[in-house]
């Protein structure tokens, strides 16, 4: 009897964007065929990973084992990831990024989310980093307290985390207006230094702090104008 498990079974490292030109070469489509018969639903989504479109024999090799085949990676540990998506070095390392477990946060075949990422940015980071009753914060994972509905309390009581625009990027406000997904030389991931100046709450200060950046442009008061607005739902 024939064993040929399911695809998304075999999988345990993502590539890191999904719009990155593999450096595998394209299969033609009958050698895919046999796969899609069955697994057409991996390439089959708003956001499709671009090995996934070339072929499954991209990523896949069929392992003969006697009477059963076996669908396997062609390398793990990130090993195959980094084939497309060659590792950044950074001062400060994600903890999962750092462990090459790519799929803890992307999906290696398709995405409802940009970035092939399995859940929105927000429910995915909390996965891991919303405090629990019995969870306590460690230098690698880090945990905060949210409101009931998780949309404001970081890094201060009423600072929201999510439904209001990000004043610098134009987007719904999230983990990353703030923290790098990946990696950087700040503590805690943080895109510039977060302590805000003294001056800062009086608005007369130029500094390039992170804080006071947003809270400039939010304010009106880089020249820039910016709907204060929450994000209509």
């Amino acid at each position: 009897m024939i064993f040929l498990p399911r695809l998304s079974t075999c999988f345990i490292f993502v590539p890191l964007f999904a719009g990155c030109v593999c450096l595998a070469l394209p299969r033609p489509p009958e050698a895919q065929a046999n796969c899609l018969r069955c697994h057409a639903e991996y390439v089959l989504g708003k956001h499709v990973h671009s090995a996934a479109r070339m072929g499954c024999e991209n990523c896949h090799v069929v392992e003969q084992q006697g009477e059963t085949s076996r669908v396997v990676l062609k390398k793990a540990d990130g090993g195959l990831c980094q084939q497309c998506h060659a590792p950044q070095r950074f001062e400060r390392v994600h903890l999962p990024y750092g462990l090459g477990m790519c799929t803890r946060c992307h999906d290696p075949h398709k995405s409802e989310n940009p970035k092939l990422l399995r859940r929105s940015v927000n429910e995915l980071c909390l996965e891991c980093h919303l405090r629990g009753s019995d969870d306590a914060p460690t230098h690698d994972l880090p945990v905060i307290d949210l409101s009931i509905d998780n949309s404001m309390g970081h890094p201060y009581q009423r600072h929201p985390v999510s439904g209001y625009r990000d004043p610098i990027r134009g987007e719904e406000m999230s983990c990353l207006s703030c923290h790098l997904a990946h990696g950087g030389a700040m503590a805690n991931l943080l895109k510039m230094g977060s302590e805000i100046p003294e001056d800062a709450l009086n608005r007369n200060s130029e500094t390039k702090d992170m804080c006071h950046m947003c809270h400039l442009r939010l304010w009106g008061l880089d020249g820039s104008v910016v709907d204060k607005k929450k994000k209509r739902q």
